[in-house]
């Protein structure tokens, strides 16, 4: 099937079977992603609970680099699921190549400075040092690695927005079974491999990449139907500073996001230990859910911008309104698994009673708010779909900043200790997604990606131009 029929059965298909289709891959994909995490963070289990809070914390510093990745990232998306729905190939494929290279080009810029930064930031997280030998060592490597998983996060990016998420989730499955096989013989120097202790773990992960970015090259280089590519086409041209226009208010949202986990981190560090390695490991359980939030946000988001793309914004409503019901049924199911069985989930990660006894309480705080971070985080996805990202971005970074000062003086405040982090986690959360959910609502959102993708046909209106930025 080549992109136009796939294009046409897309917008064919009633939207609660494509958001279907796209989802579960998606899902499964995004499943997989979290367990290069996970297979880590289990694996170095028998190293002690130092190993453990090094991996987990460094998620936090890692996430600060995937998300500088969507400054060119997002937009693309937006623009190719819309010059797709248009019909516009040609300028699909430039994007693309576009991405690609900034992407490269982003990644070897943190694998320069990484060196000087791993052992800093996790002296910043640990004062105490407990952590900051191990967490440096993992770090390091993980961050000399950065342009593999940012390059395969732009052609995973291309192929979803294209209606294709079964053709990454395929690679993505092969890359994790990779990083699964190859840890424990590095890690703890099984046969003739040395014993590399945590270092292992974050070279196993960057083979696994490597054999990722190596299989999306290869689907480029063969001309795959889902991956648009093109040095020059015809219209207006497609512009890096024009992807940053949509993408930096997102990649804002992500680096904020990870700068505040690495202060929730901070803030737990007087707790001792294990209490930095429950913030870490309690953020891996909820990351469950939010993956699956995340997956119904990012088909939605494909839906959302082939639809405008299409003219059809009746359709794009509807994948917003199908996807919000979904999570909302799939949070509440979540929230009293969590409510019910803490234990079983915190015993995957660690052993360490002292992790239990803060880790309990802690788990079934953040899991009361659930539902609002599955209506955020869907709601926010699906519109980024539209180019307008702006307005959430304001919202994000708002609570982002608050949430900085507050981790130090809430922990404080009654007694609370790190249960206070968890209780300043829900209650913001609930609050951010009201207001999300309100803008969303207002549907401004609706008018696409119009000044940056139609064709031009005509001399442009005064102060105009093609490449502008987008309504907001």
């Amino acid at each position: 099937m080549n992109s136009k029929e796939r294009l046409a059965e897309a917008l064919s298909l009633p939207v609660p079977r494509a958001l279907l289709r796209l989802a579960l891959p998606i899902l499964a994909s995004q499943a997989l992603r979290l367990a290069y995490q996970w297979v880590d963070a289990l694996w170095v289990r028998g190293l002690g609970v130092e190993a453990t809070a090094a991996i987990t914390t460094s998620v936090f510093v890692l996430w600060w680099v995937y998300a500088l990745n969507d400054v060119f990232c997002v937009g693309a998306s937006a623009f190719v699921s819309q010059l797709l729905g248009a019909g516009d190939r040609e300028r699909a494929g430039v994007t693309t190549a576009k991405l690609i290279a900034a992407s490269t080009a982003l990644g070897l810029l943190v694998s320069a400075f990484a060196p000087l930064l791993a052992r800093p930031i996790f002296m910043f997280l640990d004062p105490s040092g407990r952590v900051v030998d191990q967490g440096a060592a993992y770090l390091r490597i993980a961050l000399l690695a950065a342009p593999l998983p940012m390059v395969a996060m732009a052609f995973e990016t291309v192929m979803r927005a294209a209606g294709d998420t079964r053709t990454p989730l395929l690679l993505d499955l092969g890359a994790v079974l990779l990083n699964a096989a190859l840890a424990p013989f590095f890690i703890y120097g099984w046969g003739p491999f040395p014993r590399l202790g945590i270092e292992g773990a974050a070279w196993s992960t960057a083979i696994a990449q490597a054999s990722l970015v190596l299989s999306f090259a290869l689907l480029a280089w063969r001309g795959h139907a889902a991956v648009p590519l093109a040095r020059r086409a015809p219209g207006p041209p497609v512009r890096l500073r024009a992807l940053a226009r949509v993408g930096v208010p997102v990649a804002l949202i992500g680096i904020l996001f990870s700068v505040v986990y690495i202060v929730f981190a901070r803030a737990a560090s007087p707790y001792g230990a294990a209490a930095v390695a429950v913030v870490g490991i309690v953020n891996r359980i909820e990351a469950l859910q939010f993956v699956i939030a995340l997956s119904l946000g990012l088909a939605a988001s494909t839906l959302v911008g082939q639809s405008l793309g299409a003219g059809r914004p009746e359709r794009a409503r509807e994948a917003i309104r199908v996807a919000q019901y979904w999570i909302v049924g799939l949070s509440l199911a979540l929230t009293l698994f969590f409510l019910a069985v803490p234990q079983g989930f915190l015993a995957m990660f660690s052993q360490d009673p002292e992790v239990f006894r803060l880790g309990v309480p802690y788990l079934r705080v953040l899991s009361l708010c659930l539902v609002a971070v599955g209506i955020e985080v869907v709601t926010a996805e699906a519109i980024v779909g539209s180019g307008h990202t702006q307005v959430i971005s304001r919202i994000y970074t708002a609570f982002s900043l608050v949430r900085i000062p507050l981790a130090f003086l809430v922990p404080t405040w009654w007694g609370l200790g790190l249960q206070g982090l968890a209780w300043l986690i829900t209650i913001t959360c609930i609050l951010r997604m009201a207001m999300i959910y309100a803008w969303a609502a207002r549907g401004h959102w609706q008018s696409g990606l119009t000044r940056e993708l139609a064709p031009v046909t005509e001399p442009s209106s005064p102060g105009i131009t093609p490449g502008g930025s987008p309504p907001v």
